[in-house]
């Protein structure tokens, strides 16, 4: 009969169990590999996000990075400054994790690129026509010189759309391309242009100024003003944290339309703003363009889709499967919603 082996025990004097130093070390490396182990799994995932300029377009994500929505998510934004034709590169080629540019995304996606916008955060340009001091009304634009971005941007076809939607032919201006907002908004200020199309912060100098408000894009057609465009790679390899990504996105948007004062406190940081008065006022401008779902209309899918070929002066059919995809943006709003989150 075999005699079974118990673990000898030894105690000092006062009778306490002697712990082996062997026995001691294997417990602090198995403590130290938990430990390592644990925070291995809580580290953020560094994703690198093109932005276009410390401007209040970019609100949804500044304050998801803020609030900590993208750090819930395991994800850590890094922001990168890029104009439209380097970021529309960057996410071509796979450079960037995320563009928030809005022209990069759905340019690249008409063109035929594989890119899809997979949230939206905004439905309309926050772009409105500011006339000169001797104009204050539409009509008073015929036979005027009217200043306009690059040929083919949106300051220049979103112009020509505006006037035609409020019944005046573009034919009956002449357009200046003067370039950015800054140029146009001296332009209109000096009087060597009738109008010109603003977006903030140049709408709230020009009424500051005396200029006067024409009209408001938004109110004429659809506009993808910004959101999260992909690579279709990283749609089909990485849907979790394209998801994430998005999810926290929409937390943002949601706390914009809720929270003005903080919304405010925070942008003037990333801005690098002291002027209150004026990113209140940028605010005022802004939010009216952003959606509360991240989601577009199908007929908004469509229209941004012929704006965007109407600039590339072509005129064929394309679906809106081509350039958008929703499907993430609603489950993260259907989660969202059962879990009661309010910001």
């Amino acid at each position: 009969m075999m005699s079974r082996s118990w673990p000898v025990r030894r105690y000092n004097q006062r009778g306490e169990v002697i712990i082996s130093p062997c026995v001691l070390c294997l417990a602090c490396l198995g403590l130290l590999l938990a430990l390592q182990a644990v925070g291995a799994q809580e580290k953020p995932l560094p994703v690198d996000v093109s932005i276009s300029s410390l401007s209040f377009v970019q609100a949804p994500y500044v304050i998801a990075r803020e609030k900590g929505y993208f750090l819930k998510e395991g994800i850590e934004t890094r922001f990168i400054l890029m104009n439209s034709a380097v970021a529309s590169k960057a996410l071509v080629t796979q450079g960037i994790d995320f563009n928030t540019l809005g022209s990069p995304t759905i340019n690249a996606a008409v063109a035929g690129m594989p890119i899809r916008s997979v949230l939206a955060n905004g439905s309309r340009t926050d772009m409105y026509l500011i006339g000169s001091k001797e104009i204050r009304s539409l009509e008073e634009l015929r036979g005027k010189k009217v200043a306009t971005g690059g040929i083919g941007g949106l300051a220049d076809v979103g112009t020509r759309r505006f006037l035609g939607a409020k019944g005046i032919d573009p034919r009956e201006v002449t357009f200046i391309v003067l370039g950015s907002s800054s140029v146009r908004m001296a332009a209109a200020l000096s009087g060597a242009v009738a109008a010109a199309p603003l977006s903030p912060p140049h709408d709230y100098w020009a009424k500051k100024a005396g200029l006067k408000v024409l009209g408001y894009f938004g109110d004429a057609f659809p506009s993808y003003m910004g959101g999260v465009g992909i690579h279709l790679d990283s749609l089909r390899s990485r849907p979790a944290l394209v998801k994430g990504f998005v999810k926290a996105s929409l937390k943002g948007l949601k706390f914009i339309h809720s929270h003005r004062a903080e919304t405010v406190e925070i942008m003037m940081r990333h801005m690098k703003a002291d002027n209150r008065e004026m990113v209140e006022a940028i605010y005022e401008s802004s939010v009216p363009s952003f959606t509360k779902d991240g989601l577009l209309s199908p007929e908004a899918q469509q229209a941004i889709i012929a704006i965007a070929l109407q600039a590339m002066g072509r005129s064929e059919a394309m679906g809106p499967e081509a350039v958008f995809d929703f499907r993430l943006a609603r489950e993260a709003n259907r989660e969202l919603e059962a879990e009661g989150w309010k910001p």
